[in-house]
C-alpha cells in the first residue's frame, strides 16, 4: 500500500510540474503582448479571465460530488464566481445603467471581491474543519448571499459618491482601503491556520497548489494595494498573478476530480489485474492438485470397492438413515440383484429397531468412537424375515461422518439354539416327570410295604414304627401334590390372594420359632437379627409363610448337623429386605443363574444325599413377584447360600397392631413343609 501511495504522488507531482512550466510560458506570452499593445493586452486579459473563471466555476460545480477534496471544489466555485464578476463588471454596469469610468468600476469591484471572498473563505474553512458534512448546505447559502450582494451592493459600490469617499484623502478612506485590501490576506492566513489541524487528510499535491494559490493571491493583493491605478507596470504584474491563481485552482480541480480518482482507478485496476493473474496461477496450481487428488480418490475408491466386494459379512454405508453403498453380501442378504434397487432406501424400513436403540443410533454422530451392537429382525425386499446381529459405527468418508452397518444373519443359529433349548426343556420335563413319578411311587410303595409289614407285626412298637413310616411318606406325597397344584394355579393365574396387614418383622420371627423344632433335630442353631421393631406390609400371609417356610426348609435340609442359620430383616426405606443365610453345602456357580427355573434341581451335581424335584424355588419366585418384590441368591460351594428377598412396604397409616403375629399354618401344614428333612 505504501508503494501504491508513493507511485501515485510521484505521478501527480510530475503532472503538476508540467503545468507550472506551461503557466510560465503563458505569462511570458502576456508580457510580450503588453509590450506590443496595451489595449490588445487588456482585451485579451478580460477574455482569458472570463474563460478561466467560467470554466473553473462550472467544472467545480458539476464535479463537487465526485471530488476528493470538497473544500478545494467549493473554494473554486466561489473564486471563479468572483473573478467572473470582475471580468463582467462593465456588462453588469450596462445592465444597471451605471455610467462611471473604468478606474472607479475596478475600485468598487475589487472592494466587493476582497471582502466577499474573505468572508466566504473563513466560513468555508470553519465548516470544513468542524462539520464537513454540512459543507454543501453552507455553500448553497453562501451562493445565495453572493447573488444578493451582486444585485444590491455592486451598483452602490460603483456610484460616484462611494468612489469619492474611497479616493478621498481622509483618515476614514485610508483605513477603509487598508482594511479592504488586507482582509483577504488575513482570511488566507486564518484558512491555513485552520487547515493545519487536518493537514494529514489533504493530499500533498493539493497542499502545494493551495500554497501557490495563496502566494499568488497575496502577491497580487499586495501589488494592487500599493500600485492601484491605471495600467501601470506593477499593476499589470498583479494581473498575471490573478490569472495564475485561477489556473492553479483549475489544475487542483482537474487533479481532485479527474486525475486522482481515475489514477486510483487505474492503479486499482492494475492491482486487480495482478490479483487476477495471481488468482489464475493459484487456480491452475489448485486444479493440478485437485486432479492429483481426484486420481488418488479414484484409486482409493477402487480399493475400497474391492475390499467391500471380498468382505464376507453384509456391509452397509449409511447417510441420514439412507443406504449409500453396499457390498455383494448385503445384496444377497436383502435378496437384491443390483445396488440400484437397495441404495437410497431407508435402512430402518427393513431393519426393525426399538425406540431406545434408534435414539442411541442417532447419537453415534456426536460420539464417533462408540459402537452399537445388538439383535433385530430384518425384512428383505421380497418380505422374508431374518434374525440378524447388527454393529453400527462411524467412519469419515466423502468429507463427512457416515454410519457403517455390519450385519450377520443368525437365523439358522437362533433356530439351532431354539431347537437345542426346546430339546433341553423336553429333557428337563422328561427328567421332571421321571423324578415326579419316582417321588409319587416311592412314598406309595413305602406305605404299601409298611401296611404289609404291619399285618405281620406282633408287638405294639413294630406297629407304631410302620405307622410312622406311612405317616411320613403320606406327608411327602401330600407336599408334592400341593406343589403340583400350586404350580398349575400359578400357570393359569388361578391362585387366590387374600391380602391382610401384618407386622412383617414379627411374622418372620414367629416363623423362625415355628421352625426351631426341625433345626434342633439336626443340631442347627439360628440367629435372628433386625434393626426394626415393626414394619407393616399388606399382602397374603399364607403366601408369605409359604415363601419363608420353603427357604427355611431348604436351609435346614442342605445344612449339615451342627451348622448355623442367620435370618436378618433390614430397613430399605419404602421396602424391606429379608436375608436367610445358611452354612450348608452351597450351590455350584454354573447353577446360580437357573436356580429359580422350573424342573431344575437346585443342588443337582452336589454331594448331597437329599432329593428335590425342582418345583419349590420356582413357586417361591412367582409368589415374590406377585407381591411386587424380588428374590436373589448368593452362594459359594461348600460354604453356604444366602437367599435375599426385597418386598415393598409403602406407608400404611391409621393401623395399629397390638397382638403378636399368629401363623396361618397349622402344625399339620408345618409338618408337610418340613416332611422331607
Amino acid at each position: 500500500m505504501n508503494n501504491l501511495i508513493h507511485a501515485k504522488s510521484e505521478f501527480l507531482h510530475r503532472h503538476l510540474y508540467k503545468h507550472l512550466v506551461l503557466l510560465g510560458i503563458f505569462n511570458c506570452f502576456f508580457i510580450g503582448l503588453y509590450l506590443i499593445d496595451e489595449d490588445t493586452f487588456f482585451s485579451v486579459f478580460k477574455v482569458v479571465l472570463f474563460s478561466l473563471s467560467l470554466y473553473l466555476m462550472i467544472n467545480a460545480f458539476y464535479t463537487r460530488y465526485i471530488t476528493q477534496n470538497a473544500f478545494l471544489s467549493y473554494l473554486s466555485i466561489f473564486y471563479g464566481a468572483l473573478n467572473l464578476l470582475l471580468s463582467l463588471r462593465f456588462v453588469i454596469l450596462k445592465l444597471f445603467d451605471i455610467t462611471i469610468n473604468r478606474y472607479d468600476v475596478s475600485m468598487g469591484a475589487n472592494h466587493l471581491v476582497h471582502i466577499s471572498f474573505g468572508v466566504f473563505l473563513i466560513i468555508l474553512t470553519t465548516t470544513y474543519v468542524k462539520k464537513p458534512e454540512r459543507l454543501e448546505f453552507i455553500s448553497c447559502i453562501l451562493m445565495g448571499c453572493f447573488a444578493l450582494i451582486v444585485i444590491f451592493l455592486f451598483p452602490v459600490l460603483s456610484t460616484k459618491t462611494y468612489v469619492a469617499f474611497v479616493t478621498g484623502h481622509t483618515l476614514h478612506a485610508l483605513l477603509f482601503n487598508l482594511c479592504s485590501n488586507l482582509f483577504f490576506p488575513i482570511a488566507m492566513i486564518f484558512t491555513f491556520y485552520k487547515l493545519y489541524s487536518i493537514r494529514y487528510k489533504i493530499p500533498d499535491t493539493h497542499k502545494i497548489i493551495m500554497i501557490m494559490f495563496a502566494v499568488c493571491c497575496v502577491t497580487y493583493e499586495s501589488i494592487h494595494l500599493i500600485y492601484f491605478g491605471p495600467l501601470t507596470v506593477p499593476s499589470i504584474i498583479s494581473y498575471f498573478f490573478r490569472l495564475s491563481s485561477l489556473y492553479l485552482l483549475i489544475i487542483g480541480q482537474i487533479d481532485c476530480c479527474i486525475l486522482r480518482p481515475f489514477g486510483e482507478l487505474y492503479l486499482k485496476n492494475e492491482a486487480s489485474e495482478k490479483m487476477i493473474e495471481d488468482t489464475y496461477k493459484e487456480l491452475y496450481h489448485y486444479s493440478t492438485y485437485a486432479a492429483r487428488l481426484e486420481s488418488n480418490l479414484k484409486a482409493k475408491t477402487n480399493q475400497y470397492e474391492r475390499i467391500l466386494s471380498i468382505f464376507p459379512e453384509p456391509f452397509l454405508l449409511c447417510v441420514d438413515n439412507k443406504i449409500l453403498d453396499t457390498n455383494q453380501a448385503a445384496l444377497d442378504l436383502f435378496h437384491s440383484s443390483t445396488k440400484h434397487s437397495l441404495c437410497g432406501c431407508i435402512l430402518f424400513d427393513y431393519l426393525k429397531l426399538d425406540a431406545q436403540t434408534l435414539s442411541a443410533y442417532n447419537g453415534l454422530l456426536e460420539h464417533p468412537n462408540e459402537l452399537l451392537k445388538g439383535e433385530a429382525k430384518l425384512t428383505t425386499l421380497d418380505h422374508e424375515v431374518y434374525d440378524v446381529e447388527y454393529l453400527f459405527t462411524t467412519t469419515y468418508l466423502h468429507e463427512s461422518i457416515n454410519i457403517v452397518c455390519i450385519l450377520r444373519n443368525i437365523t439358522e443359529k437362533k433356530q439351532k439354539l431354539a431347537a437345542e433349548k426346546a430339546l433341553e426343556e423336553q429333557n428337563l420335563k422328561m427328567n421332571y416327570f421321571s423324578n415326579l413319578s419316582h417321588d409319587i411311587k416311592m412314598p406309595i410303595n413305602i406305605i404299601y410295604s409298611a401296611l404289609q409289614m404291619q399285618e405281620h407285626a406282633t408287638t405294639l412298637p413294630e406297629c407304631l414304627h410302620y405307622t410312622g413310616m406311612m405317616q411320613s411318606n403320606s406327608l411327602k406325597l401330600l407336599k408334592l401334590i400341593n406343589n403340583i397344584l400350586d404350580l398349575t394355579k400359578l400357570d393359569n393365574n388361578m391362585l387366590q390372594f387374600s391380602s391382610q396387614i401384618f407386622n412383617v418383622v414379627d411374622a418372620v420371627e414367629t416363623l423362625c420359632e415355628a421352625s426351631y423344632y426341625y433345626m434342633k433335630e439336626k443340631n442347627i442353631s439360628y440367629t435372628f437379627d433386625t434393626d426394626l421393631d415393626e414394619r407393616l406390609i399388606h399382602t397374603d400371609p399364607s403366601a408369605f409363610e409359604r415363601i419363608i417356610f420353603n427357604l427355611l426348609s431348604n436351609a435346614i435340609k442342605y445344612t449339615a448337623p451342627g451348622g448355623q442359620l442367620y435370618i436378618t430383616v433390614s430397613d430399605l426405606g419404602e421396602s424391606i429386605q429379608i436375608d436367610i443365610l445358611d452354612t450348608g453345602i452351597g450351590i455350584p456357580a454354573d447353577k446360580l443363574d437357573h436356580i429359580f427355573d422350573r424342573f431344575i434341581t437346585s443342588y443337582q451335581g452336589t454331594s448331597s444325599k437329599e432329593h428335590s424335584c425342582g418345583i419349590g424355588l420356582s413357586i417361591v419366585r412367582d409368589l415374590v413377584h406377585i407381591m411386587g418384590g424380588t428374590i436373589t441368591c448368593y452362594s459359594k460351594l461348600n460354604e453356604g447360600s444366602c437367599f435375599s428377598i426385597v418386598l415393598p412396604t409403602p406407608p400404611i397409616e391409621d393401623v395399629i397392631i397390638d397382638q403378636p403375629y399368629q401363623s396361618t399354618y397349622t402344625s399339620h401344614n408345618i409338618k408337610i413343609e418340613f416332611c422331607d428333612i
